[in-house]
C-alpha cells in the first residue's frame, strides 16, 4: 500500500504576527509521525480567505492527508466554515441536536445564547463531524479526490482530544500500518544526559524509532516500532520499560498514562492515605495538580497557600524566630511548614514549598530559582534544594513536579 504523506496547516493572525505559538502543528506532526505518516510541509497562513484556498490547493497536490486547525469560532474573524464552503461549492447544514446543547450550555452557565453562536451548529454539507468533548466547535472530516481533510478548533486542548480520540484511530487502520508505542516518563534528568544513559539500551535493539519529548523540566521518551503481536507487543514494552528504569529509577517514574499526579491518586489510594499541601512560591500549583484527577477528593485532605510569612506563622506554626534567622527561603522553614501541614490537616503525607521564583528578589545566597521543596510522612522528613533557572512561570512548574516525585518516592519508601 501507498504510504501516506501528509501536510499541516494552521490558521490565525495571532499565529503570524508571533503573539501566540503554532503548538498545534508541532503536536499534529508528532501524532502521525507515529502511525507512518510524514509530514511534508507545516504551514501558518493568517484569516484571509484566498489564502486558506491556495493553501488547501497546495496540500491537496502534495498530501494525501491534510489537517487544518483554527478559524471555526462564532465571531466574524473565523472564516474556515464560510472558505470551505466556497471551496468545496457546498452549503451550511444545521445540526439541531447541537443548537439545542449550545443553548442549554449556555443556559446552565447563566450566559445569553446569542445569534452568532448558532453559526457552531452549523457546518459545511459535505463534512462528516469529529466531536470536541471541550468545546463548541466541532471537528470536521471532509474526503476530497482520494484524500482526507480534517479540520478541528484551534485551541490547542481541543484539537489534542480530536487528533488523537478520532484522528489517529482512523488513519491508522486507513493505513493499515501497526505500530507500537510506548512513552517513557522521566524527570530531573537533562535531555542529553537521559539521551547519553539510554542510548546503550536502544541500540540493543532492532527497529526501534527513539523520540525524545522535554517539557517542564521532565523528558518522555517515545519509544515506536513495528507491531508483532499484542502480546509480543506488550513483552518488549515491559522490557524496554524496566531497562530503562532501572537505569535511574529515582528519576523514571512512569509510562504511558502513568504521569505524576495519576500515580500519586493511585499510591494514595492503594495506601489508604491521603496528603495535604503547604505553599509559597507556587501558590496553590501543587494542590491543582493533585486535583485536577478525578477521585483526588478520596486523598486530597486541603491545601495551604502560605505567600506570606504572617500566613506561614499563623496557619502552619512556622516560628517567628525561624523565619527572623534563616529566612522564609530555607531548610528550617520548610520544615516547620511540613510539621505544621501535618498537625493541622491530619493528613499522612505533606508536602511544603518556599522559593524565589524570580525574575526578582534573589540574592547571592539564594539566587532566583532557588527552591526548597520538602515532603514529609509521621516523623519523616526529606528536603531538598533546588536551583532552576530565571523563567517564574518555569521555576513554579518544576517546583511543583518536583515535589510529586519527591512525594511518589517517600511513598515508596514508607510502605514498603
Amino acid at each position: 500500500m501507498k504510504r501516506l504523506k501528509a501536510i499541516t496547516i494552521s490558521i490565525g493572525d495571532e499565529l503570524l504576527s508571533g503573539k501566540t505559538l503554532d503548538s498545534n502543528n508541532a503536536f499534529i506532526s508528532q501524532q502521525l509521525e507515529m502511525i507512518g505518516i510524514p509530514v511534508r510541509k507545516k504551514l501558518i497562513i493568517g484569516d484571509i480567505a484566498q489564502d486558506i484556498k491556495d493553501a488547501l490547493d497546495l496540500a491537496f497536490s502534495q498530501a494525501d492527508v491534510v489537517t487544518l486547525t483554527g478559524g471555526l469560532g462564532p465571531t466574524h474573524d473565523d472564516i474556515t466554515k464560510s472558505v470551505l464552503c466556497e471551496y468545496f461549492d457546498v452549503g451550511l447544514k444545521l445540526y439541531p441536536e447541537i443548537l439545542e446543547t449550545l443553548k442549554h450550555r449556555f443556559v446552565r452557565r447563566g450566559f445569553k445564547f446569542s445569534e452568532s453562536n448558532r453559526s457552531q451548529a452549523e457546518y459545511p454539507e459535505n463534512a462528516s463531524l469529529l466531536e470536541n468533548p471541550f468545546g463548541t466547535a466541532q471537528g470536521m472530516q471532509i474526503n476530497y479526490q482520494g484524500k482526507h481533510l480534517f479540520v478541528m478548533a484551534g485551541v490547542p486542548r481541543e484539537m489534542e482530544i480530536v487528533t488523537t480520540g478520532q484522528i489517529i484511530p482512523f488513519l491508522t487502520e486507513l493505513t493499515q500500518s501497526s505500530i507500537a508505542i510506548i512513552d517513557i516518563h522521566s524527570i530531573g534528568v537533562p535531555e542529553s544526559a537521559l539521551y547519553e544513559l539510554t542510548k546503550p539500551v536502544f541500540n540493543d535493539y532492532s527497529d526501534l524509532k527513539i523520540a525524545y519529548l522535554p517539557k517542564q523540566g521532565m523528558v518522555t521518551i517515545r519509544v515506536s516500532f513495528p507491531s508483532i503481536s499484542p502480546d509480543e507487543d506488550q513483552k518488549l514494552k515491559n522490557e524496554i520499560f524496566t531497562r530503562i528504569r532501572d537505569i535511574k529509577p529515582k528519576n523514571i517514574y512512569g509510562r504511558d498514562d502513568e504521569l505524576l499526579p495519576v500515580l500519586i491518586g493511585e499510591l494514595l489510594q492503594k495506601n489508604n492515605a491521603t496528603v495535604a499541601t503547604a505553599e509559597s512560591c507556587t501558590g496553590g500549583l501543587v494542590a491543582s495538580l493533585i486535583t485536577d484527577i478525578s477521585g483526588s477528593s478520596e486523598y486530597f485532605q486541603t491545601g495551604y497557600v502560605t505567600y506570606a510569612n504572617e500566613t506561614k506563622m499563623s496557619m502552619l506554626d512556622v516560628q517567628e524566630q525561624t523565619l527572623i534567622e534563616h529566612g522564609a527561603v530555607s531548610e528550617n522553614t520548610v520544615s516547620e511548614m511540613l510539621s505544621g501541614t501535618l498537625k493541622n490537616s491530619g493528613a499522612d503525607y505533606a508536602v511544603a514549598i518556599s522559593g524565589v521564583a524570580g525574575p526578582t528578589g534573589g540574592s547571592e545566597e539564594k539566587p532566583v530559582g532557588t527552591v526548597f521543596i520538602g515532603v514529609a510522612h509521621k516523623e519523616h522528613q526529606n528536603i531538598r534544594r533546588f536551583q532552576f533557572g530565571g523563567n517564574r512561570i518555569l521555576n513554579k512548574e518544576m517546583s511543583a513536579y518536583s515535589s510529586l516525585n519527591m512525594l511518589r518516592l517517600l511513598i515508596g519508601e514508607t510502605t514498603q
